[in-house]
């Protein structure tokens, strides 16, 4: 990925995290976090990237599980306050933004890998079977 184009991600990325964190409203902050997918779609329309992408689907996904679970209000059966999930979404948010800020012409795979497979942790979180398998201890946070 262009130099310009990993730090402009950096950037919005940041901005994100940082609103997430200001937000206590669940709502703002998981609107807060569209803007990670957003972004990287954007950039995509720039420069064909596969972590990008991978990025992309992941966030994507992530928002519209917990928005969904929200919706159907499967956020307030979790074993687990849902608060947590968005402590988490924005702790693992702001892990996502660093793997951009490297000053490194490339991203660390082996960070953003990891960040988005907590992210998809998350993800998983907000399902029913997720929330089943947080209440057996078999999910930890």
């Amino acid at each position: 990925m262009r130099k310009e184009f990993r730090e402009r991600l950096a950037k919005e990325y940041r901005y994100a995290v940082t609103r997430m964190q200001q937000e206590s409203q669940p709502a703002k902050k998981l609107f807060y976090f569209s803007i990670f997918f957003g972004e990287a779609q954007r950039m995509l329309n720039l420069e064909w990237d596969r972590d990008l992408v991978l990025t992309f689907m992941i966030t994507q996904q992530v928002y519209t599980q917990i928005n969904a679970a929200t919706q159907t209000s499967l956020i307030l059966q979790l074993p687990i306050d849902g608060s947590i999930i968005y402590e988490q979404l924005t702790s693992i948010s702001s892990d996502l933004a660093a793997c951009f800020e490297k000053t490194e012409n490339k991203v660390n795979k082996e960070e953003l890998y990891k960040t988005l497979g907590c992210l998809a942790e998350i993800n998983y979180l907000a399902t029913g079977n997720g929330s089943y398998l947080y209440e057996k201890g078999l999910i930890k946070l």
